[in-house]
């Protein structure tokens, strides 16, 4: 059985399109059609099938993709042991929320590492679903997503159909975060209505989830009245949400809990906010069958340090 099959296979897959598949292996078209009929022969198994969607994976296909998957990346972890110029023997590559509390364990994890001399690091702030994608299709080590628990059916199926394995990191209420000049900064447990009615919420522009359209703004549209127009802002980076913040003050986010030093760094103020679906989950992702490095042990360790000082935190 040529390994090289299970590239192209996987390749296929992630474009939905032989052809294209093709173009992105510098290869004929005909040659990489004959290379998969010949992998489904010597498997005895339909790998793909034709829909008017592109070309998608059959039941057995996406056992045989799941494995396939696990099968290149330990080849390619087998040629760093030869080829030290080329891989890091202190490789890691994670995909996860755009949060501070992970943001914070990474630093820290970072920091006191006596490998940072001979590492080689991918630190990839995301939504849900393309953590998913970074963790199944593009080598990533194991990621961390965020979802609504209303919303946990879904991520479970779709996970189980991307072979991947899950374990609950922190189960969390979201806070009001906003800058100490905000209107109600001083205010203790607020509504999220009162908030989105009045104040610019900011946002994930690319928040989603597996099967259904528009589920997450759904959600929050239900917990403000429906004859209030919508001030929100759509972003799709930390850095630049935090900043925006600092400088509108009447505008606000909602967030896991924020590490006391980026909140003075920010002169920020984090209150507690009630609706009734405010009950959220991070999980850590990997693919089925992957066992956790040492590298990779040490940073879940700190994440799940720093996520215990958050979690035992006293918010108003």
């Amino acid at each position: 059985m040529n390994t090289l099959h299970f590239k192209y296979a996987v390749e296929i897959e992630k474009t939905c399109s032989i052809t294209q598949a093709a173009e992105n292996l510098y290869m004929a078209q005909p040659n990489l059609s004959k290379a998969i009929k010949e992998l489904e022969n010597t498997l005895g198994i339909t790998i793909f099938r034709r829909t008017s969607k592109g070309v998608i994976p059959t039941d057995q296909g996406l056992k045989f993709l799941g494995y396939a998957r696990q099968v290149l990346m330990q080849i390619e972890k087998m040629e760093a042991i030869h080829s030290p110029e080329k891989f890091s023997n202190n490789r890691l590559r994670i995909s996860v929320p755009r949060t501070a509390y992970v943001s914070k364990a990474f630093s820290e994890y970072i920091a006191s590492s006596e490998n940072a001399e001979d590492m080689e690091v991918y630190f990839c702030e995301t939504n849900s679903l393309r953590t998913i994608e970074n963790v199944r299709e593009n080598g990533y080590d194991f990621g961390i997503i965020r979802f609504n628990i209303a919303h946990e059916k879904y991520f479970a199926d779709f996970l189980k159909e991307k072979s991947l394995s899950s374990e609950m990191l922190w189960n969390f209420g979201m806070l009001a975060v906003m800058s100490a000049e905000h209107p109600l900064a001083l205010v203790e447990n607020l509504s999220y209505s009162d908030l989105s009615c009045k104040y610019i919420e900011l946002t994930q522009g690319d928040d989603d989830i597996p099967y259904v359209s528009g589920a997450v703004e759904k959600l929050f549209l239900a917990n403000r009245p429906a004859d209030i127009p919508v001030r929100k802002i759509c972003m799709y980076d930390r850095g630049s949400a935090l900043d925006f913040l600092l400088t509108v003050p009447d505008s606000f986010m909602l967030d896991s809990p924020v590490p006391g030093s980026l909140c003075s760094k920010y002169n920020l103020v984090q209150r507690k906010c009630t609706f009734p679906d405010n009950n959220f989950r991070d999980v850590l992702i990997y693919s089925s069958g992957h066992r956790l490095s040492d590298m990779e042990l040490e940073l879940v360790n700190k994440l799940s340090e720093i996520r215990n000082k958050m979690a035992f935190a006293d918010y108003k």
